[in-house]
């Protein structure tokens, strides 16, 4: 035996689909044998594979099969033709030999092709991995050019000095990339969950106050409507960013969101029942919000997870004081500690070491919608429906910018 074959180093040989005359002369020699009617990969490691075709018939017969094998394999026959030696290779034989040869001829020429397959499976996976390099860097770029509107050369740029400044390699950083703005969508999506339980029934109790004109009744459930789709929207494409992860916790949104949808859908609304939905929402969007952030950790993209959550105080404090208003003996407690939570909160994001030329106008229109809402919060009863709804509209729309602006900051993005 060569003192290149050890035993420790030789695959097992698969025979297919009858042991060849040479097969004990090889187990002599330390190849392990197997017998099998169909060659194919096997699952407990590598293997080369010996297809033995003694007679033409036998040989036509693999030939004609467009099957691949799955793995490198030697061919024992008569000489193939030319149309029978393209399909055979298509199909991963790497080398045939006369069905009579030697059998230690046989096994060094198994030798050769074990190793000629194990080069071949290194080219491969280096011209694999440039690919995906290459592929990580297109996701990257197109990620900065949509987020900072700059053009392509630009954006790799902005890669290529990231690299350089942080000692890094370009595919890394086009990686982390990629990985930070799922995850930034990801917590969007979700925390935007939690807001939506609490605007669904704040406009589904807009939309029974007895005082609202007709065309105003068909915009609240128009942004209703808007509303159950961007929920289920949100869900879907959860599942997509995901990808199998933190099932568990989707399904638990997933259910509870059945449930406020079915609560929603009755011909006579039970407010009191769809707030209870949404709670349930929102409490399962929350632990959801909350593993995402644990995957943040202390990088810029968990500030997203506070500012999200002001779209959520915001809508649930602008639901608590329409159900005071349209449902008599609502607990309006929640008012005042929702007005106290949202103050906090947003100190604590404003207080947060953020920058960017778009944050700080965002700011300042989340500012002034915030005074809009306090105002019709204060005002009287006959006038306080519209002007939480419109206040807390406004809020929202703001909210929603100084969230887009955040996405798109490079604190953000590059972590």
């Amino acid at each position: 035996m060569s003192d290149t074959a050890s035993a420790s180093a030789l695959p097992l040989l698969l025979c297919s689909p009858e042991t060849p005359p040479q097969a004990a002369a090889l187990q002599v020699q330390g190849w392990s044998v197997r017998t099998i009617s169909e060659l194919a990969a096997p699952a407990d490691g590598p293997a080369l594979g010996l297809l033995s075709c003694p007679d033409r018939t036998a040989l036509a017969q693999f030939a004609h099969s467009e099957r691949a094998f799955g793995l490198p394999v030697v061919l024992l026959s008569p000489p193939p033709s030319q149309e029978e030696r393209r399909a055979l290779l298509a199909r991963g034989v790497v080398q045939w030999l006369p069905a009579d040869i030697d059998a230690a001829v046989l096994a060094e020429a198994l030798l050769w092709a074990r190793d000629l397959a194990a080069q071949q499976q290194q080219r491969e996976s280096a011209a694999q991995a440039k690919l995906d390099e290459r592929k990580w860097t297109e996701r990257a770029k197109g990620l900065l050019m949509q987020a900072r509107g700059i053009d392509e050369a630009a954006a790799f740029a902005l890669l290529r000095n990231t690299a350089m400044q942080t000692q890094s390699k370009l595919p890394e950083v086009a990686r982390g990339v990629v990985h930070t703005s799922e995850l930034a969508e990801a917590l969007e999506r979700a925390g935007a969950q939690r807001m939506l339980s609490q605007r669904l029934v704040k406009l589904q109790a807009l939309r029974q106050w007895p005082k609202l004109a007709p065309p105003e009744k068909r915009e609240a459930q128009a942004l209703l409507d808007a509303s159950a789709e961007r929920v289920a929207g949100n869900l879907a494409r959860l599942g997509e960013l995901l990808r199998n992860d933190l099932v568990e916790e989707l399904n638990a949104v997933s259910a509870a969101w059945a449930q406020l949808d079915a609560a929603l859908a009755t011909r006579q609304p039970d407010l009191a029942r769809s707030d209870r939905a949404a709670q349930r929402l929102l409490e399962s969007s929350e632990t959801l919000v909350a593993r995402l952030s644990e995957r943040a950790g202390q990088r810029p993209v968990a500030l997203l997870a506070q500012v999200t959550r002001l779209r959520l105080l915001s809508q649930r404090l602008a639901k608590e004081g329409l159900l005071a208003q349209v449902m008599p003996g609502h607990d309006a407690s929640g008012l005042a500690a929702g007005l106290d939570e949202f103050i906090k909160a947003y100190g604590e994001v404003r207080a947060a070491p953020l920058a960017g030329p778009a944050l700080q106008p965002a700011f300042a229109a989340v500012d002034e919608a915030w005074l809009v809402l306090l105002r019709g919060l204060r005002v009287e009863q006959g006038d306080a429906v519209q002007r939480m709804h419109q206040g807390s509209e406004r809020l929202l729309q703001a909210l929603e910018a100084l969230i887009q602006a955040l996405q798109g900051s490079l604190q953000l993005i590059l972590g």
